[in-house]
């Protein structure tokens, strides 16, 4: 009979959830639950253009 074969974590790093990598009880997450980004994405729109290559999403250049 054959044992069972271990599994390898390290295969399974990129199919692992994001949220169960971070803290969700850490501040600057709950910051970004409490952040309205619609409206922020709202304000911003004006500033993007129409034509050429795909915008950065705000929230992620807010991140950076």
């Amino acid at each position: 009979m054959l044992g069972k074969i271990k599994q390898d974590l390290q295969q399974n790093l990129f199919k692992t959830r994001l949220t169960e990598l971070i803290n969700m009880d850490h501040p600057l997450v709950k910051l970004a639950h409490e952040i309205s980004w619609d409206k922020i994405e709202a304000e911003f729109e004006g500033l993007f253009s129409k034509e050429g290559r795909p915008s950065i999403a705000v929230r992620k250049i807010a991140g950076m």
